[in-house]
């Protein structure tokens, strides 16, 4: 049976887990991604100033920066998380357990590294954090996915979204916080201590039962077979791009435009790192709350409209500032809007993701905005070179506007089936 989405609440999904209750579900997904961006964060964040201010060369620092490509590209790990069960310890609870006892290790391993020092020891660290990562994230997709069913993965993936955004701001600007107070030392240790949050709860938990076992095909076919279903590939391919496209032309050059209005370090630290961490854990529980009241197409409808209107904020900041009130306030709307829509793209990829390929398939759809995010970081500032600030905060709007309506119209047609989409047949 197929059901529109925004209807009554569908059966729970294989998976979900009788066995836990709705609270237990979302405080395990919050406290796992609690931790889901804190190393990616503070390597590409709060490690850069460090080295910066340590007298690492800039171009010593684009290179440190292709390590990136490492987790960039985690979703290449998920037929092996899908594929491969730990026993007792569970499937993707076997996996995060594992990798998690690993990022402890390895970040106690840097505890008594001089960062400048040692730099080709932390990078070798580094990099070796980052693999692990890439697996431990994509097996949290997968455990997310068997975790909520589809009445609930609106407000599921708001709290994935929220506590994301604060774990963005404990790796970077919490991090460098600590660290000119404290000194590298008892940093490092802060945040290798923060992974045994979802360790203990992962501990006491026992994962949902399995009802879709992997199927019998090729190591990393799923990667492709994925992409046979017209509806995934044209979601993931070309929805979700468009639809994000117009934020992150202007979100990649906010920080330049911040300096060319003469905004000092402490003050675009402040709104960027820590109050953009606390807006968008907010931001992120109230859109869940949207999609789990108003469906997953008005949802997108009120998130795009509002992002249109937030960027459109930012053209007296592009002109050269305004008041620093509004200025500030119209950088937060961005975070707000840039929240909103990370929350109705996942719960609409976890729609279109096959039980016993979750990881695999949750992971890719995502990772588009991570690919999309990273080509637009370095594309914006290269067009605002040329052109200006204004008007490319113009095109973002434009953008915006298109990539809003085109999700919209696709979400109309949009559904979810009481056993969350397992077969081919459902995404015809």
């Amino acid at each position: 049976m197929v059901q529109r989405v925004g209807g009554l609440p569908p059966p729970v999904a294989a998976g979900a887990g009788p066995g836990l209750s709705r609270r237990r579900r979302f405080a395990t997904i919050a406290a796992l991604y609690l931790v889901a961006d804190i190393g990616y964060s503070f390597f590409f964040g709060a490690l850069n100033t460090i080295l910066l201010q340590g007298g690492v060369h800039l171009g010593q620092l684009a290179l440190i920066n292709l390590l990136g490509l490492l987790y960039a590209g985690r979703f290449l790990v998920g037929p092996l998380v899908d594929r491969v069960r730990f026993g007792w310890l569970g499937h993707y609870r076997g996996w995060l357990v594992t990798t998690q006892l690993v990022l402890v290790a390895v970040w106690l391993t840097l505890v008594p590294l001089d960062p400048v020092g040692d730099l080709p020891v932390v990078l070798a660290l580094m990099a070796v954090g980052l693999a692990v990562s890439a697996v431990h994230d994509t097996a949290m997709n997968g455990l997310a996915v068997r975790l909520l069913p589809p009445r609930d993965r609106g407000l599921g993936n708001g709290i994935q979204t929220g506590m994301a955004s604060v774990s963005i701001m404990l790796g970077s600007g919490g991090a460098l916080l600590l660290y000119s107070h404290a000194g590298w030392s008892v940093t490092i240790s802060v945040l290798a201590a923060l992974f045994l949050v979802p360790f203990g709860v992962l501990l006491f938990m026992t994962e949902p039962a399995d009802g879709h076992p992997a199927r019998r095909e090729r190591p990393f076919a799923g990667l492709v077979t994925l992409f046979r279903q017209r509806r995934v590939r044209t979601w993931t391919l070309l929805v979700v791009p468009v639809f994000a496209l117009g934020g992150y032309v202007a979100t990649a050059v906010q920080t330049p435009m911040m300096l060319a209005a003469h905004w000092s370090l402490d003050r675009i630290a402040l709104v960027q790192s820590t109050l953009s961490g606390l807006v968008g854990l907010a931001a992120g529980f109230g859109a869940g709350a949207l999609v789990t009241r108003l469906g997953r197409r008005r949802s997108a409808l009120a998130v795009g409209v509002f992002w249109v209107f937030a960027l459109a904020s930012l053209l007296p900041l592009s002109l050269g500032g305004s008041t620093a009130t509004l200025d500030a306030a119209a950088v937060l709307a961005v975070s707000v809007g840039y929240s909103g829509t990370a929350v109705c793209v996942s719960t609409v990829s976890m729609d279109l993701t096959r039980p016993a390929s979750a990881a695999t398939d949750f992971t890719l759809q995502i990772s588009v905005l991570g690919v999309l995010r990273l080509a637009m970081s370095s594309a914006g500032l290269v067009v605002a070179g040329t052109v200006g600030f204004p008007p490319l905060i113009g095109v973002s709007v434009l953008l915006a506007a298109a990539g809003t309506w085109i999700t919209a119209r696709w979400l109309r047609g949009h559904h979810i089936s009481s056993d969350a989409l397992d077969t081919p047949r459902e995404f015809a």
